[in-house]
């Protein structure tokens, strides 16, 4: 009767961590969101990062992070968010005016929407970002429309 019913094999190298498979990353907090590209255009990248209010899931914290990968730096750097009548919208300044030049720092900024259609209409951003390059006055516009599901 040796055997029945016995456990699995055990595999005690992996035990031990030595060998065997990668261990899993860590799952993401709950509530949380992978981040995302919402804008590459001229060396300026835009990533957000996405997190649920645990108690209103309509509620959606982002925070946006702002590299550049020009060689010089970008000042007068201001970010504006406008959203649908369907949404709110609730922000707080940028950590710098200035973003780092070929992507040795980053500036962030972070902002709540509250989608009253939530469910029904997906979270829908207008971006205008205003900033000097070399000199030069840049004006940009665009739709941030590719939230991963859930938000």
């Amino acid at each position: 009767i040796c055997g029945a019913g016995a456990a699995p094999p055990v595999d005690a190298m992996a035990m031990l961590g030595m060998g065997g498979a990668a261990p899993a990353p860590p799952p993401a907090a709950p509530g949380s969101f992978p981040p995302f590209q919402a804008w590459n255009k001229n060396g300026l990248q835009i990533e957000f990062a996405c997190t649920k209010d645990a108690s209103n899931p309509s509620v959606t914290a982002i925070e946006a992070s702002f590299t550049s990968a020009q060689p010089t730096p970008l000042t007068g750097f201001n970010f504006q968010v406008a959203v649908p009548k369907y949404m709110k919208l609730q922000m707080s300044p940028a950590s710098s005016s200035t973003v780092p030049p070929s992507n040795s720092g980053k500036v962030t900024q972070t902002f709540k929407v509250a989608n009253s259609m939530h469910g029904q209409k997906p979270v829908l951003l207008r971006i205008k970002i205003d900033y000097s390059a070399g000199g030069q006055a840049v004006s940009e516009q665009g739709q941030v429309d590719n939230f991963p599901p859930g938000i």
